[in-house]
């Protein structure tokens, strides 16, 4: 039911920019960002039905997402002013 409920999300609100906070809230951001983002190359084509061709390119290679991107670093200002009783997120 989850994976339901995920791909539903991510057809829904695919250009609604929510997709950034679902994959974190999930946690399955490091299988599904640590991919390259793909695009679409249109050519016109007379012999194709449509009239066009569809091609699949690479948009953005490199991308790299690490455990320690669900969690913001806290500011250095609030850590101090809290006396010691909080600390910073791993990785940061």
């Amino acid at each position: 039911m989850r994976t339901a409920i995920q791909n539903e999300r991510q057809i829904e609100m695919a250009f609604e920019e929510q997709r950034f906070y679902d994959v974190r809230r999930w946690k399955i951001a490091e299988q599904t960002e640590n991919v390259p983002a793909y695009g679409v190359s249109v050519t016109v084509n007379a012999a194709s039905p449509s009239g066009y061709t569809y091609t699949q390119k690479v948009a953005l290679t490199g991308r790299s997402f690490q455990a320690k991107h669900y969690w913001l670093p806290i500011p250095l200002a609030e850590i101090q002013a809290s006396n010691g009783q909080l600390t910073q997120n791993a990785g940061y």
